[in-house]
């Protein structure tokens, strides 16, 4: 059986298992209590996360040189923009001199094996010669044909042009792999490099992502599809989750793709990032309606009788107010000012409860 306490100060009522602080509207008004209503929020955010410009892995590419050698001439700086295709640089090597001559040789053998076939073609249409060796002389065509292709694929993949004339370069060109901008110049005029040592880094920035720092207790919150929005006015949308965290500051990465404002941002560049989530039952609650006891947070709804002191839970901090998650509707009433006197007579109800 519920008993009652009696506050003489103000004539009050109170439940002792403190479910609900009995007043009437005098007394509100006496005790100087005034409410306000809570309002239901369409998106939880989480504000001021350090986050990183990234670019795609599969947009790097690198500008490299298939032999060693010594840089001749480099035609472009970092920042400058280039096209699949272009020379953005010329090596001079020896190898190049060898496959060259390599390639002629084959080359010749081809032209003369040709002529050869042309005459079997004839001996063998009148009878001088069998099928076999006239099919014996083709299939021959057929092997060095197949060895010059892959001796001038060879010679394209180190930027040399097959000669016309007989004469020899020992410069190859090397080639822009994509279209894109240079992010990053490794060689200078000079230098001596090994084979597959990059000269160029270049990156396609049609694509950007947004990874960022997300404490765990927020990552559980956050959906694939969830908006984030930068400081520098980039607007991106989350693709992946890490299942995972990082040792070095036990965040989550949530990585999003740049959807608008990608020319604010560059990337490496290091930004603050807010996340936008949908918020299941998320509330926006005054700072002044809210009150704290022994790491319990409270907020008193108003009823018919009075205040129920109803315990809340913080999901963040903003401003002037809180985002909170209750079991109520988002559009009761509750008090933001005689919060004090509601305090001390929600803990003597739960004293006299003991």
């Amino acid at each position: 059986m519920n008993k009652l306490l009696i506050l003489p100060i103000f004539g009050v009522i109170i439940a002792l298992n403190a479910k609900e602080i009995i007043l009437t509207p005098k007394q509100i008004v006496d005790i100087g209590i005034i409410t306000a209503p809570l309002s239901n929020t369409q998106t939880l955010s989480q504000s001021n996360l350090p986050a990183t410009v990234v670019i795609p892995p599969s947009q790097l590419s690198i500008a490299s040189s298939m032999h060693d050698g010594v840089v001749q001439k480099v035609y472009f700086g970092v920042g400058d923009t280039v096209r699949a295709g272009q020379t953005v640089a010329t090596v001079s090597s020896t190898d190049g001199l060898t496959l060259q001559r390599e390639y002629m040789q084959t080359a010749s053998r081809l032209s003369r094996l040709e002529s050869l076939v042309k005459k079997d073609e004839i001996l063998f249409n009148e009878g001088i010669i069998s099928e076999r060796e006239f099919l014996k002389s083709k299939q021959d065509i057929s092997l060095l044909s197949a060895e010059l292709a892959e001796k001038r694929g060879m010679m394209k993949m180190m930027g040399i042009s097959p000669t016309k004339t007989g004469v020899l370069s020992t410069s190859s060109a090397i080639i822009a792999p994509i279209n894109g901008i240079i992010l990053e110049q490794s060689a200078l005029i000079g230098q001596r490099i090994d084979a597959m040592s990059p000269i160029y880094k270049i990156a396609d920035l049609s694509t950007l992502w947004v990874e960022v720092q997300t404490p765990a207790s927020v990552a559980k919150n956050i959906k694939i599809g969830d908006i984030i929005r930068t400081n520098l006015g980039a607007i991106a949308k989350v693709i992946k989750i890490s299942s995972g965290v990082e040792l070095q500051n036990q965040s989550v990465i949530i990585r999003a793709v740049i959807i608008s404002g990608k020319e604010l941002v560059r990337p490496g560049q290091f930004i603050q990032a807010a996340i936008q989530s949908p918020g299941m039952n998320s509330i926006v609650v005054p700072k002044n309606g809210l009150v704290r006891n022994k790491g319990e947070s409270v907020i008193f709804v108003k009823t018919i009788r009075g205040f129920s002191p109803t315990p809340i839970k913080v999901l963040k901090e903003e401003c002037t107010t809180f985002i909170i998650t209750a079991p109520l509707k988002g559009n009761e009433q509750i008090a933001i000012r005689g919060l004090v006197p509601l305090k001390g007579m929600w803990l003597s109800g739960e004293d006299a409860t003991k």
